[in-house]
Formats: structure tokens, C-alpha cells, sequence
């Protein structure tokens, strides 16, 4: 594998990191405190809309972007990505777009930060399109054999760019009206993209891939796999539709459903139930947030499956608390989580780190307590009717624990990247000594 190769996701990851420490899960603590002391107003809501796009975007999407652009070589057979010029290109434009982003929209009342919105938008846009790009034309001999894991990557790439065009179209609108919050069916149907179209795809790609690997469990079988990237596809684009236009409801409410549905059929491959496991010993203390990243996919699964099912039935769309909580049951205790133990057990850095020192054993049962804790606070308490402003401070309490978990990941990852650094660099003397005493033996 080439350097460019083995480094190509590290940008993304810092970026990503430093976009959820300083601004998404921050904002994830300091929001519901803020109204839970009164000051819920216009301005709360479109803070509260610049969260979920520097959450899902900014840290999950750039995160699982990056690491895609590592692992997709795997899933083709290649030893780097397709169209590699483009990568740099396509970070620099997606960071650029995002930062304008979070100070353009907060402020599109007042000259000249509609122009930063508007300009935000289509930077990004730009910047998904050459991601995706990439992503599809390394995938390609893979995409062409409908290899299920590369089909769902393949789809999370073509979700990107398509979230982001439609950004770019909703956004500038709202910049040329002067306006600070984005209509809430379009703002909706973006994060669903982003959630389920982007992040899901990713996921499940990758999990389809390595977790029944991980657990002795066996390869799922391609006809199954290609079963669930047609119900997430399908399901994801009713959804979307169904939200952001006057289509009927059952549209919106179905397409949920299969998503959900898409969700367990593959947690149903991943061996969720099995007791065996076959990490390496160095890396075993990870089994249990592995473990747990399947259970809340589980119960991701199931939330989107039942209530878009009840909807259905009822020939209404599902309400605002039941996808609420499914996206945030999705994005700590799957996403975050998953970032978290996964990047762990296959980054470079990660490997070079247990190569020095022998990590806390019991690291990854810690993430994994903090984090369910977080979704336990902050995805539940939709489903559990919490009212008045005990919901807002369980909230603040979920975002804490999820602002910490990730922090502390973030410090775990520049300390490996700096060691990682250091042990390349002592390979590489070492091999520029052995081949000068080969030359001076010559």
C-alpha cells in the first residue's frame, strides 16, 4: 500500500474530530440547557439545525467519508483509491462549505453571511460530488459484480452527492430570502439522507464486511446482502420524498419501514448472538462496544420498523419525537460508538499503538458504558414521553457524556497518530541503515 494510501483518512479524521469536540457535541450540551433556562426562540432553532449538520456532516459524515476512501481499495481488490487528485480537493471543499455553513446561517438576517450560506452550500455540494466520485470509480469492478458490502458503500457515495446538491438548491434559497432556518420538511429529509442515505450505507458496507469476521459468524450471503441495499435504497429515496414534497403520506411513512427493516435483516448476518468472538487478545477488550454497536443498530432497526409501520397503518407520517429518537438511538450509540471501537481495531495508528504499549484493557467497555448511557438520556427520552424541562437537562446529560467519549477518543487518536508517526520514521532509518551497510559491504 502506498503512503498516500495508508494516510489518506487522517485529514478527515482530525477534521471530523475537531468539528464534534468544538462545535456538534458542544452545542449538543450548551442547546438544551439554553432552553431549558427559556431561551428557545428563532435563533435556538437554527443553532439547533447548524448541530445536526455539523454532527451527521461534519463529524460522522467526514469520518465514515475518510475511512471509506481507506477501506474501498479492500472491497475492489485495488492498493489505493480511483482518481486520487481528487481527494484533496474534494476535503478542502466539504471543510470549507461546512465552516461557511456554521457562520452563514446563524446570521443570513444581516449582509454578508447570506453569501457565506449560499456559498457554504455549493462549496460543499462541490466537494461531495469528488468524493463521491472517487468512492464510485474505485468501487467499481465490485459495483459491477453487485458485491452487497460494495453496493452499500457505493450507495452511502451516491447519497452524498445527492444531499448535497439538494443542500446546495434548499440553502441558497433560504440565503436569497434572507432566512436563518430551513423549512423543516427540507431539513428533515437532508439529515435523513445524510443519516440513513450517507452513514447507514457506510455502516452497514463496512459491518457487512468485518462483523460476522469479528464473531465467527458466516459471510452473509450475497442474495441477502443485496436485499438489504434494496430495501435501504428504496426505502431511504420514499422517505425523502415523502418528506421533503406533498406526495402522500404513507410515502414517507413506508420508506421508513424499510429502512428499519433493511437495519435488522442485516444485524440479523452480523452475529449479534453469538458468544465467540475472534479478535486478536490485544484487541478483545473491544468486543463488548462492538457488541453494543449492533444492539442499538438493533434497536434502530426496530424503532424505524415499528413506528413507520404504525403510521403506515394509521395513513399518517410518524411523529417528530419517534424520529427524533431514532436518529439519535442511531447517531451516539451506533455512529459514535461504532467510529470509536472500529477505527480502534483497524487504523494504522491504532495498530502501531499495540505494537508500544498495551492499551487499558478495559477501554472499550468504557466507551461503550459512557455512550449507551448517552443514548439513554438522549435517544430515549422522546420514546418515553419526558416533558418540560427534565428532558432538556437529560439531554444536556446525554450530549456531556457523548462530548466526553468523543474528546477522549480524539486525544487516544493524536497520541497514536504522533506514535505512529515516530515508529514509521524508525522504520525508515532502520531500512535507510541496513541498505547503506549493504552498499558499503558491496
Amino acid at each position: 500500500m502506498s503512503r498516500h494510501a495508508d494516510d489518506i483518512h487522517v485529514p478527515f479524521v482530525f477534521a471530523s474530530l475537531a468539528l464534534a469536540v468544538l462545535g456538534g457535541f458542544t452545542l449538543a450540551v450548551s442547546l438544551p440547557v439554553e432552553a431549558a433556562l427559556g431561551g428557545y426562540d428563532v435563533g435556538w432553532v437554527s443553532h439547533a439545525q447548524v448541530h445536526g449538520h455539523l454532527q451527521v456532516v461534519g463529524f460522522a459524515g467526514l469520518f465514515v467519508v475518510g475511512v471509506s476512501m481507506k477501506l474501498a481499495p479492500r472491497f475492489a481488490s485495488r492498493s489505493d483509491v480511483a482518481l486520487a487528485s481528487l481527494v484533496t480537493p474534494g476535503f478542502g471543499l466539504m471543510v470549507f462549505g461546512i465552516l461557511l455553513r456554521i457562520v452563514g446561517q446563524p446570521l443570513a438576517e444581516h449582509s454578508p453571511f447570506p453569501v457565506l450560506l449560499g456559498a457554504g452550500a455549493f462549496a460543499e455540494a462541490a466537494g461531495a460530488l469528488l468524493l463521491a466520485a472517487v468512492l464510485l470509480a474505485t468501487l467499481r469492478p465490485a459495483l459491477g459484480a453487485l458485491d452487497p458490502p460494495a453496493l452499500l458503500l457505493g450507495s452511502a457515495a451516491c447519497w452524498l452527492a445527492v444531499q448535497g446538491v439538494l443542500g446546495a438548491w434548499w440553502l441558497t434559497e433560504l440565503a436569497t430570502e434572507g432566512g436563518t432556518i430551513l423549512v423543516g420538511t427540507r431539513n428533515s429529509a437532508l439529515v435523513n439522507i445524510q443519516f440513513f442515505g450517507v452513514v447507514m450505507g457506510a455502516i452497514l458496507g463496512v459491518g457487512m464486511r468485518t462483523f460476522p469476521t469479528f464473531f465467527g459468524a458466516p459471510p452473509t450471503s450475497k442474495p441477502l446482502g443485496r436485499l438489504v441495499f434494496a430495501l435501504a435504497a428504496v426505502g431511504v429515496a420514499g422517505w425523502t420524498a415523502g418528506t421533503a414534497w406533498s406526495t402522500p403520506a404513507w410515502l414517507a411513512s413506508g420508506g421508513q419501514a424499510l429502512v428499519g427493516a433493511a437495519v435488522l435483516t442485516a444485524v440479523g448476518t452480523f452475529g449479534l448472538t453469538s458468544r465467540k468472538h475472534r479478535l486478536a487478545a490485544a484487541s478483545s477488550g473491544y468486543v463488548w462496544a462492538l457488541r453494543a454497536v449492533m444492539a442499538w443498530l438493533a434497536v434502530t432497526g426496530v424503532v424505524l420498523l415499528w413506528s413507520g409501520s404504525a403510521a403506515l397503518l394509521d395513513g399518517v407520517r410518524v411523529g417528530f419525537d419517534e424520529v427524533d429518537a431514532a436518529r439519535h438511538i442511531f447517531a451516539v450509540g451506533v455512529v459514535t460508538l461504532a467510529i470509536i471501537a472500529m477505527a480502534q481495531l483497524i487504523l494504522p495508528e491504532f495498530a502501531s499503538e499495540r505494537l508500544v504499549r498495551q492499551p487499558w484493557p478495559h477501554r472499550g467497555v468504557a466507551f461503550a458504558v459512557t455512550l449507551s448511557a448517552a443514548v439513554a438520556l438522549r435517544g430515549l427520552a422522546p420514546l418515553l414521553d419526558v416533558e418540560g424541562d427534565l428532558r432538556w437537562w437529560l439531554m444536556a446529560a446525554g450530549g456531556t457524556l457523548g462530548l466526553a467519549g468523543t474528546g477522549a477518543f480524539a486525544f487516544l487518536y493524536a497520541r497514536a497518530r504522533r506514535g505512529h508517526t515516530a515508529y514509521r520514521r524508525r522504520i525508515a532509518a532502520l531500512r535507510n541503515r541496513e541498505a547503506t551497510l549493504k552498499m558499503a559491504d558491496g
